[in-house]
């Protein structure tokens, strides 16, 4: 069964629902996430809020216009100057769909995708296959 979620702006994104969630997310996906960062010694990183969920396909010429506006309220708008540094904070997006993530992080091995500001990441994708996911379910978790 895929859940629908009709708070998120992009027409492009999937839900896959299970009746346990908190705890998935608890063992398997903050792990995971944390582990990647870790990796890329970036300490402070957020989940995108649930409604601004994005697909690649959003990038596309057909959608990109429609899509600009709420893009840039959720990654670019956080940027703000803290003193005489510019402080660019770091959000991600878990995705099952691995078409969104071309790279692959040598140290830990997650598939990954990110979004750069100049040369300075502000958004990742970070791809948590559905079947580490079934994996976890059936080893009674």
């Amino acid at each position: 069964m895929i859940e629908t979620n009709s708070k998120a702006k992009s027409q492009f994104v999937g839900y896959f629902g299970v009746k346990n969630y908190e705890k998935i997310e608890r063992e398997l996906i903050l792990p995971t996430v944390e582990k990647f960062f870790d990796a890329r010694n970036i300490q402070t990183f957020k989940p995108i809020d649930e409604k601004a969920a994005f697909s690649d396909l959003d990038f596309q010429t057909k959608n990109f216009d429609d899509f600009f506006a709420h893009f840039y309220e959720f990654i670019v708008d956080g940027i703000y100057k803290n003193g005489d540094n510019v402080e660019i904070p770091v959000t991600y997006c878990i995705t099952l769909d691995e078409q969104n993530c071309s790279k692959t992080c040598e140290k830990t091995q997650i598939r990954y995708d990110e979004i750069l500001l100049f040369d300075t990441p502000v958004f990742y994708f970070i791809f948590v296959d559905v079947k580490e996911v079934f994996k976890y379910l059936r080893d009674g978790h």
